[in-house]
């Protein structure tokens, strides 16, 4: 039977994913400390008998050699995520990360289970703010701002994960691949860390002003996060993905400030759509990103697209947020 260990699993795509190997059958060990992650994103889950959940930091090499030496797939998921979060505790996320990645390696070389990265678009920076025609693909270049804005730091620790987990494919031959979700949104999802969908659905259900960070003409493109955990799930098990970096997400771009308007038509809201500079929503000398559109070929090339639409995924958040 095939053990599946999750790090960050009470995370919002981590305890999304385990539900999905759950459903296949599989067994699911999920590992966090919780300091991102919350223990009801996990609590329904504690009754299935294929289940089990350990609250522990995963840089603590001796207490998961027995959980990897034990998994036959490791989804690395666990990490400081957020816009939000990153600019105001950068030293946290670089050296957090930093420990988890290494640890995670070393055993992952030891005892060879296939392994998955969950990386970020982050990774790509601004580079569609200098071509804003040509959707980002893997090998594309990445364009970063300076090391003196915090938000960079994500990228280039997320970039470094990615160059490691690569090199174990390479240098000893172990089933990695790292994938790169754009803008993962769903059930369960916080708005704390600066996660736009949640926190405009929160406050439409409250008619509060919805408070849109700069003029709203910035594009993005969602993806429901259903649709990531079962990538995640087809690409660490397809025999071609080893060592290979793979896009997720929807290639349907959409404006901050549209995004907003489809929203409060959604809930029915009596919102007014208020704009606030961004300087003043994140830390002084924080760049935002104007376009970030995914190239989805390869992913599509192997057998696999996202299936569903932003209006679809905005209704089941709903349902889920009266339920």
């Amino acid at each position: 039977m095939k053990h599946a260990l999750i790090t960050g699993g009470a995370g919002f795509i981590g305890s999304h994913l385990a539900e999905h190997l759950l459903a296949q059958n599989i067994q699911v060990t999920v590992v966090d400390n919780l300091a991102t992650g919350l223990a009801h994103n996990i609590a329904h889950l504690h009754q299935h008998k294929d289940f089990k959940f350990i609250q522990l930091d995963v840089a603590d090499r001796a207490a998961m050699a027995p959980l990897v030496a034990n998994c036959t797939e490791l989804y690395h998921l666990a990490s400081y995520v957020g816009v939000k979060l990153v600019s105001t505790e950068p030293t946290h996320t670089i050296l957090s990360n930093f420990r988890a990645i290494d640890v995670m390696l070393d055993l992952v070389s030891h005892y060879r289970p296939k392994f998955l990265l969950a990386s970020t678009s982050e990774v790509y920076g601004k580079a569609m703010d200098l071509d804003a025609t040509t959707p980002l693909k893997e090998d594309a270049d990445r364009v970063y701002g300076a090391t003196s804005v915090n938000r960079w730091c994500y990228a280039g620790v997320k970039a470094m994960e990615e160059f490691l987990t690569l090199a174990q494919y390479q240098e000893r031959g172990v089933h990695t691949v790292a994938v790169r979700p754009f803008n993962v949104i769903g059930e369960r999802q916080r708005a704390d860390f600066g996660m736009v969908v949640p926190r405009f659905i929160q406050q439409a259900l409250k008619n509060e002003p919805i408070t849109l960070y700069g003029d709203g003409n910035q594009t993005r493109c969602f993806t429901y996060v259903g649709d990531v955990v079962k990538a995640m799930d087809f690409l660490l098990n397809h025999p071609n993905s080893g060592g290979e970096l793979y896009n997720i997400g929807n290639n349907q771009p959409i404006t901050i400030k549209a995004l907003a308007d489809l929203i409060i038509r959604k809930t029915n809201s009596k919102s007014e759509v208020v704009h606030i500079p961004i300087q003043e929503a994140y830390a002084s000398g924080f760049e935002d990103i104007n376009t970030r559109i995914p190239d989805v070929e390869k992913l599509k090339t192997l057998g696999f697209s996202p299936s569903v639409s932003l209006n679809e995924i905005i209704d089941r958040i709903l349902a889920h947020e009266s339920a």
